[in-house]
């Protein structure tokens, strides 16, 4: 399931995708756009962390696709070691997010093209 926030305004965007029967949250992120890198930390909605995936103890798989690895871990500890931020721009505001510094994540390489595919068909 495809998961967006910020519905029925001109900012809703999709964040991710949910597998719920694997018990997984998964996202792709580009390190040069996404990454914050004064923490080196990858974020997530901060809502949607803590109603959907922490409640439920999902695991989480986030693709970077410039460096081609996955990094995942599971909520709990993303919470653990986890800090908030809110970034506000005049153009949007991007609401507070959770952040986790890469060192906290396992990390393997996504080495397959067909791997890739099926790890996130939705996002090219």
């Amino acid at each position: 399931m495809f998961i967006r926030i910020n519905k029925g305004t001109k900012h809703e965007r999709v964040i991710g995708f949910l597998d719920t029967e694997k018990g997984v949250f998964q996202k792709t992120i580009y390190k040069s756009k996404h990454l914050f890198r004064k923490f080196d930390a990858i974020g997530i909605d901060s809502d949607y962390f803590t109603d959907v995936l922490l409640p439920n103890k999902y695991d989480i798989e986030v693709w970077e696709k410039e460096e081609n690895f996955i990094y995942e871990i599971n909520a709990e500890q993303f919470k653990h070691y986890g800090f908030y931020f809110h970034f506000k721009e005049k153009k949007e505001d991007h609401h507070a997010q959770i952040f986790l510094s890469r060192r906290h994540w396992k990390k393997r390489e996504a080495i397959e093209e067909k791997a890739k595919e099926d790890f996130y068909k939705y996002l090219a």
